[in-house]
């Protein structure tokens, strides 16, 4: 990997800052989220909500093709549509393989741009006491899964009274570690490796089970990856397509980062039209 998404995530200690945490049980709280919200009822979509009402939002419209030159988008239903201006919030590997005309050198730099996939098993719990964090992570390599959350202790409303929950990641990555199992697959060890890291117990009763996979979890900042998006989204700015989010910008950052990064790109285009 290399170093450029480290930024502020993560706290660069002076000298002695170390050796005291070396050699002292306890050290500083330096973590770089001090606090965080989440909506009361309704989980995290319902800070998507308000958009519903304002956005003219077309379901079932899956975008397959590009023709920069023509200002056209074509979608899998059938549906061909005129742009004025364009922003994609697509991922690049995926983006820049349906525009027309995509050079050679681009395609193959969108190739290399890694990103790791996600199985996420939620399981429903029969008591409320399963962990005392809102999400911890498990840097063995024998566990199953690398992060776990609570969303029950998020909301007291994600859950039925007197119960819990859990969600267990599993990273895979199409570049470094494929998918090799269906995501229910992932359930039973996730299971087994919870109890035995005392998470649950062999009384603990299951009351819902579910594995979802999710294609699109974290850029890999890898050696190629710099080099890669310079070229990918060089091009863009070339054919006047604009790029946002997570994966349009491929950078690490969170909802609240994503929301102004489709703010920044939209003034960006709406600038280069009055120009």
């Amino acid at each position: 990997m290399n170093t450029e998404w480290i930024g502020p995530r993560l706290y660069r200690p002076k000298l002695e800052e170390v050796f005291r945490g070396a050699l002292q049980s306890k050290s500083d709280d330096v973590h770089y989220i001090s606090g965080f919200r989440y909506p009361t009822r309704g989980g995290f979509v319902a800070y998507l909500q308000p958009f519903r009402r304002i956005a003219d939002i077309k379901l079932g419209h899956k975008v397959v093709g590009i023709e920069p030159k023509e200002r056209l988008l074509h979608f899998g239903n059938g549906v061909t549509a005129a742009y004025g201006r364009l922003v994609s919030s697509i991922p690049l590997p995926e983006l820049i393989p349906m525009i027309a005309g995509a050079p050679r050198d681009v395609v193959n730099a969108a190739a290399r741009l890694a990103c790791s996939e996600v199985v996420i098993v939620s399981l429903g719990i029969d008591r409320a006491d399963l962990v005392d964090a809102h999400w911890t992570y498990f840097y063995d390599r024998d566990v199953f899964f690398a992060r776990l959350s609570t969303p029950h202790l998020q909301s007291p409303y994600n859950v039925p009274p007197g119960c819990g929950s859990l969600q267990a990641e599993c990273y895979y990555s199409k570049k470094y570690r494929p998918l090799d199992r269906r995501p229910e697959d992932c359930i039973e060890p996730v299971i087994t490796d919870l109890k035995r890291c005392g998470v649950l117990r062999e009384t603990d009763r299951i009351l819902v089970r579910h594995a979802m996979h999710i294609p699109y979890a974290n850029v890999i900042f890898d050696l190629e990856s710099t080099a890669a998006v310079a070229t990918v989204q060089g091009f863009l700015d070339d054919i006047g397509i604009g790029y946002c989010g997570r994966y349009g910008d491929w950078k690490y950052i969170w909802t609240d980062q994503s929301f102004v990064s489709g703010e920044n790109a939209l003034q960006k285009v709406l600038d280069e039209a009055r120009s």
